[in-house]
């Protein structure tokens, strides 16, 4: 299972949340245990606490500590996330078997006449080499591999085994492996462990041919071991060989029609660590299915069961057009490349608005999105000449690119901060805080913080319900440049019960709101976030104490 962990993402992509930032920074300051008890500040007097300007880039900056946020040349914001989905090498797909040869030489193949001295026997024999999916090999090139005979002879006279191999060669030269039978007991036998390292497998060139061969040649003579007793009926020599431990270097020919991978998990996409409601879609999402392969193996490969879900466990289905899959073929390496060591090819999947449904998808807002792939090798009975080395790999890897360009309506992030700015307060008459901000961003802002005690039970709230402020949008150029930004003076005050009230706040819970501007009927417009675009603001707080701070 594949884990695609972009719970920073989300933080990155809403430009609202420059509220934390600058709340921080009153967070900072506005520490009440900081004042002394000896202060006496006029009514009426509002001392600057803290101010400043947030570029975009800057807002983002505090949050994408992953890398993720990138800018095209003209300044748009883009995030981006890449992972690796599949990885398989040669020998996770493609395995020789062992293969195992049997041969029997009895008295009926020999001939004694009387008085002999020596017989001899010559035969050729084709055995089959045999694959699992339909494989059509016509020679492949060794990495390692044994050659392993077992041979026995009930004969009681001595002799000599010869056998050649004229398809597995060295250089050109066929292997020849000669056994000597020096036991004329009739209880002979050895094991001899030839090992092929390096050699190459000519099997039959078999286009069009159901089973591949390997022919082998046997010589083998017999020498008369005076006083022992002629060979009877029953008498045989025995051969049992094996080829083991097949490791390959490269192989040629048909490779087969067998699913070369499959893979199945889900993405923890991690979109929307907090709660939120209300709308969002981006315009121009992108994912990229990125395939690095050096298989020379035509396949096809099929995306299918691509399902998003959200928080609440409903889910959404990833569609192509009217599909539920989709299906494509990807580049693969020719026998001209393997000469020219140029085996690894690209290929892009982009899955994106014009092919499929994927802002939908993504304005579902999913946590989690479960998918299945998997790709047949020779698709349709494809006939061309495959090869496979011992370095060949299939990666497939996974791209989100999310350029900060959507719409919005009352779509909102709530989250909870450390809010206990108010624990020794006795002192204090009245507060009045006033935070002026100037919105140099395409898109409305609202906020409310609700105050709430260490078990979260709601005391307050920093603006009165349904007056909190909307910070309207800036107005842009024609460029996009901003043209008038959008601004907003709020003023709050706390009093007697309110601050009294406001001693037991642990937590603030605060819901942050954008919404995107409107054309003339009323629908929303999709805007583009820049590296330029900025918050300038700032926060001043006017203190009364009680008339003698020193009794308390």
């Amino acid at each position: 299972m594949n884990k695609l962990k972009l719970s920073q993402i989300i933080k990155t992509i809403l430009p609202v949340f420059f509220v934390f930032i600058f709340w921080q920074c009153m967070h900072d300051e506005f520490d009440f245990n900081k004042l002394s008890t000896e202060a006496e500040i006029n009514s009426g007097l509002l001392m600057p606490l803290a101010y400043g300007s947030l570029s975009f880039d800057d807002i983002i900056s505090s949050f994408d500590n992953s890398g993720f946020l990138e800018e095209d040349a003209d300044g748009l914001l883009y995030l981006t996330y890449a992972d690796s989905l599949i990885s398989f090498i040669a020998e996770d797909l493609l395995e020789i078997p062992e293969q195992d040869f049997f041969q029997f030489f009895i008295q009926t193949d020999f001939a004694f006449p009387p008085g002999w001295d020596t017989v001899m026997v010559n035969k050729k024999q084709n055995f089959p080499f045999s694959f699992a999916n339909n494989e059509k090999l016509d020679s492949m090139i060794l990495e390692t591999g044994n050659l392993i005979f077992d041979i026995s002879s009930e004969f009681q006279h001595t002799g000599q085994i010869v056998m050649t191999f004229p398809n597995i060669t060295l250089n050109g030269t066929p292997l020849v492996k000669t056994v000597d039978v020096d036991d004329p007991s009739g209880n002979f036998s050895a094991s001899v462990n030839e090992p092929i390292d390096g050699y190459t497998i000519h099997l039959n060139d078999s286009s069009g041919v159901d089973s591949m061969f390997l022919p082998v040649e046997f010589h083998v003579e017999l020498y008369y071991e005076s006083g022992n007793p002629d060979p009877a009926p029953t008498d045989s020599i025995k051969v049992v060989a094996k080829i083991s431990a097949l490791e390959f270097e490269s192989i040629f020919g048909y490779i087969g029609d067998y699913e070369m991978l499959s893979e199945a998990g889900e993405m923890d996409l991690g979109f929307f660590d907090s709660p939120v409601d209300g709308y969002i879609e981006f315009e121009e999402p992108i994912i990229n299915l990125n395939i690095q392969n050096s298989y020379g193996v035509p396949a096809a490969m099929t995306l299918k069961q691509f399902k998003g879900f959200n928080n609440n466990g409903d889910s959404i289905a990833l569609t192509f057009g009217s599909e539920d899959t989709l299906a494509f073929e990807y580049a693969f390496p020719r026998l001209s490349d393997y000469f020219n060591s140029d085996i690894l090819k690209d290929t892009t999947i982009s899955i994106n608005n014009g092919n499929s449904n994927l802002p939908e998808f993504l304005a579902f807002m999913p946590s989690v999105m479960e998918y299945n792939m998997s790709a047949k090798s020779n698709p349709d009975g494809n006939v061309e000449y495959n090869f496979v080395t011992n370095e060949s790999e299939i990666n497939v890897g996974f791209e989100f690119i999310l350029p900060l360009y959507f719409k919005a309506d009352s779509f909102a992030l709530m989250d909870t901060i450390d809010f206990n700015l108010f624990e020794d307060a006795d002192f204090v008459e009245k507060i009045t805080i006033k935070l002026d901000v100037s919105n140099g961003l395409p898109l409305d802002i609202d906020f409310q913080i609700i105050f709430t005690d260490s078990l979260y039970n709601p005391i307050d709230s920093l603006f009165e319900a349904n007056f909190q402020p909307v910070i309207e949008s800036a107005s842009l150029n024609d460029d996009d440049s901003v043209k008038d930004p959008g601004i907003k003076t709020s003023l709050i005050e706390f009093t007697g019960t309110d601050i009294e009230n406001l001693e037991s706040v642990k937590f603030g819970l605060l819901r942050a709101g954008l919404k995107t501007p409107d054309d003339d009927d009323g629908n929303l417009i999709p805007v583009k976030f820049y590296s330029n675009y900025a918050v300038d603001f700032s926060i001043s707080v006017g203190i009364e104490v009680k008339a003698n701070t020193n009794d308390f």
